[in-house]
C-alpha cells in the first residue's frame, strides 16, 4: 500500500515536472516578476496535487488553466488594493540626524571663525569667487586692484584654509 502511494506521488510529480519549466516562463511573462511567478507555479502544483492526476484528460491544458486563473486572481487582488501614489514606504529619512546637524553647525562656526581671521580683501575675493562665481577681472574691479592681483588673493586664501586643516583640496 505504501509503495503504491509513493509510486503514485512520484508519477504525479513527474507529470507536473514535464511542464514546470514552461509554466514558470509563462507565469514570468504574464507577471513580469520571476519571484511571484515561482510562487504561483508552486500554487499550481498544490492545486494540481489536490485535484489528482487521474481525473485530468489534457494535463498541459489543465496546468495552464490553473496558472492562468491564479494570474487573474492575483491581478484582481492588486486592483482591489488602494493605490497610494506619491507615498514612500521608506522608513529611513533622508534628512540629517541630530548628530549630523550638530557636526555641521560646528563646522560652519569653525569656517566662519577662520574666514574672519582672513584680511578683508582676501576673504571678500574668496567669497565672491566661490559663492557668486565672479571672475578675477570682476573681483579686481570691485576691489580696485588689477586682475592679476585679484588672481593672487584666491590662492592665498586657500593656503590659509589648508593651513587650518579645514580645506583638504588644492586650488587649481
Amino acid at each position: 500500500m505504501l509503495r503504491s502511494l509513493v509510486g503514485s506521488e512520484m508519477c504525479i510529480r513527474d507529470r507536473f515536472q514535464r511542464h514546470a519549466g514552461e509554466l514558470l516562463r509563462f507565469l514570468t511573462r504574464q507577471l513580469k516578476c520571476s519571484e511571484l511567478a515561482a510562487d504561483l507555479r508552486q500554487e499550481t502544483w498544490l492545486r494540481f496535487q489536490r485535484r489528482g492526476a487521474d481525473e485530468v484528460g489534457n494535463l498541459r491544458a489543465f496546468l495552464y488553466r490553473i496558472a492562468r486563473n491564479l494570474v487573474i486572481d492575483h491581478q484582481r487582488q492588486q486592483q482591489a488594493r488602494p493605490q497610494e501614489e506619491g507615498v514612500s514606504v521608506e522608513l529611513a529619512s533622508e534628512l540629517p540626524g541630530p548628530e549630523q546637524i550638530a557636526g555641521d553647525v560646528q563646522q560652519l562656526d569653525r569656517l566662519q571663525g577662520i574666514l574672519e581671521d582672513l584680511p578683508a580683501h582676501l576673504r571678500q575675493a574668496l567669497l565672491w569667487n566661490r559663492l557668486e562665481g565672479l571672475t578675477q577681472k570682476e573681483i579686481g574691479q570691485r576691489l580696485g586692484v588689477s586682475e592679476s592681483m585679484a588672481g593672487r588673493y584666491i590662492p592665498v586664501s586657500y593656503t590659509h584654509l589648508r593651513a587650518t586643516r579645514l580645506l583638504s583640496i588644492s586650488y587649481a
